[in-house]
């Protein structure tokens, strides 16, 4: 048997027993994708409870929310980098480590300068931990136990997510203890605990050549990317104010220096903090495209139906996270037939996914006008919804880094998760915006038409393939 990176490195004696060890390290590393991605979506509807309790302004909350999603999606690609060159179980465990305290901390905080810290250091910590995951799937699983493993990471995001909106209403409303809406962050520690006594466990040791970190890279990355991530997240509840704009021009001139930077760091033969050339392999632009453009329907839904049910409907937020389960639970049923289909039909099935999901959002915009929802119609549109979208996304990632060499990888990674992360935050800035001035019918109208236009990057990667004979 050839040995590969990873378990068979580590692991001696029957292959079965390497087997199930690798899934059940899998399953620990998507049990911490699953506490990040439910921490996006935990903090909107813990909001109000938290102005109340530490009675605290309204724009001090959203900076709360907005601290860890812009300290998350800044520095994922640094996280990417530290686990390539100290170790992916390494860095893992420390991100689980700060995540758990950051969560900790942010459950017992007396007051919004500590709660805003606190859920910055719970980003800081997730950025660590996540981009380990896809790391881990593409260099230890292949062929269909890579696609399965894949299906499975895409299943935990949606899943993560969804219940940070379904569970977070109904802990704070059960008000365990009286702790309210500490519980929503509480509740981090036994599952924080539980991810890093499997990851000692079972994740295995590989052995790295340390490089020095390009700590000015750093520096630019981060400043660039929080300064366009702060005030997209802030923005729907401030108004878009001139400074947020100024902000973001600001930070995509930072981002064009951090590029020149790295291809200064390349030419003199550095280590620079991302190897640009990685853009240039198959697929990858297309993918990021195609990755970009579909992802940023998915917390918009999220966000955008649940604030209509909630403000138009006056649904509790424990019943409004309810009504989105039929999405999870369709993404969820979506992602299976990726690892049933053979990978040279994965963008066909991509295609497929992207017009089911651009169709029931679409068909959704009709559902939601007027002053009443048709609950039957719209839960079903919301499963569909949820299908197309998972039956796209695992094929598409999959297809986005899988020509990526393993010494790449952290940056294939890196770029990849920080794409749909940052999705996940111009859905929520842009269509948040539009359901708040033009309603829901506006939002998801224009959903399907952006999810639409991911199909031609799908269509390009094909004809890429077809050319290089693949």
């Amino acid at each position: 048997m050839i040995a590969r990176p990873g378990f068979d490195r580590v692991e001696t004696g029957d292959v079965t027993t390497t087997s199930r060890r690798r899934w059940a390290a899998l399953a620990v590393v998507l049990t911490g994708q699953f506490m990040a991605s439910m921490d996006t979506t935990v903090g909107n509807v813990a909001a109000p409870s938290i102005e109340r309790d530490l009675k605290i302004e309204s724009g001090v909350a959203a900076l709360a929310v907005a601290a860890y999603t812009l300290t998350y999606a800044s520095t994922l690609i640094t996280g990417a980098r530290l686990g390539s060159d100290r170790g992916r179980r390494r860095i893992f465990v420390l991100g689980i480590i700060v995540f758990t305290v950051g969560s900790v901390v942010t459950g017992a905080a007396p007051n919004g300068v500590l709660l805003i810290a606190a859920r910055a250091v719970q980003g800081i910590g997730a950025a660590l931990a996540i981009p380990q995951a896809i790391a881990f799937i593409q260099v230890d699983f292949v062929g269909s136990a890579r696609t399965r493993a894949l299906a499975a990471y895409g299943a935990m995001i949606s899943l993560g997510a969804s219940m940070g909106l379904a569970a977070g209403g109904a802990l704070i409303s059960a008000d365990l203890l009286g702790l309210g809406w500490r519980t929503v962050f509480l509740i981090n520690l036994p599952i924080g605990v539980l991810v890093l006594i499997g990851a000692v466990r079972l994740l295995p040791v590989i052995p790295v050549s340390p490089r020095r970190l390009d700590l000015p890279g750093v520096a630019l990355l981060s400043i660039g990317a929080g300064a366009i991530i702060g005030p997209l997240t802030l923005g729907p509840s401030t108004g878009w104010t001139s400074p947020e704009w100024l902000l973001i021009a600001g930070g995509l001139v930072v981002l064009v220096v951090f590029v020149a930077w790295q291809r200064a760091q390349q030419r003199r033969g550095g280590s620079p903090l991302f190897d640009l050339g990685v853009l240039a392999m198959p697929r990858m632009r297309p993918g990021l495209l195609a990755l970009l453009l579909s992802s940023t329907t998915y917390t918009a839904v999220l966000y955008c139906v649940a604030a209509d049910l909630q403000d138009r409907h006056h649904y509790p937020a424990a019943a409004a996270g309810l009504a989105l389960l039929p999405f999870a639970v369709g993404f969820g049923v979506g992602s299976i037939p990726g690892s049933l289909v053979a990978q040279q039909r994965h963008p066909a099935l991509v295609i497929a996914g992207l017009f089911v999901l651009g169709g029931s959002l679409m068909l959704l915009a009709v559902v939601s006008r007027g002053d009443h929802w048709s609950a039957g119609p719209a839960m079903a549109l919301l499963a569909a919804a949820g299908l197309g979208y998972g039956a796209g996304f695992t094929p598409l990632l999959g297809l986005t880094v899988a020509s990526v060499r393993p010494d790449r990888i952290a940056d294939a990674t890196g770029i990849a998760t920080t794409t749909f992360q940052f999705s996940f935050v111009v859905g929520i800035a842009v269509f948040g915006s539009i359901n708040t001035d033009f309603g829901l019918a506006a939002a998801m109208s224009m959903m399907a038409l952006l999810a639409w236009a991911a199909i031609p990057a799908v269509a390009a990667m094909k004809r890429r393939d077809i050319r290089s004979g693949r």
